[in-house]
């Protein structure tokens, strides 16, 4: 288990994660813009989750679209 510590308006959080989920957080969290040692934002954080939600949806379709072909075949 890892720790994976952010602060938001002032507030300290940390989350204890297993150690590969823990470092993939750290660089999603690090790409959308959030600083792991400073104070952030909430809209930062909100970007940050709107931005995973969207690769979900994207990574949905593509699911989708592939079980379509397979069972076409």
């Amino acid at each position: 288990m890892k720790n994976v510590a952010l602060t938001i308006s002032g507030n300290r959080y940390e989350i204890k994660l297993e150690e590969e989920f823990a470092e993939f957080v750290k660089r999603d969290l690090q790409d959308a813009g959030i600083n792991l040692h400073q104070d952030n934002k909430p809209d930062k954080l909100l970007k940050a989750y709107l931005r995973l939600a969207k690769q979900s949806t994207s990574y949905a379709d593509e699911i989708e679209l592939l079980i379509e072909t397979l069972d076409s075949l």
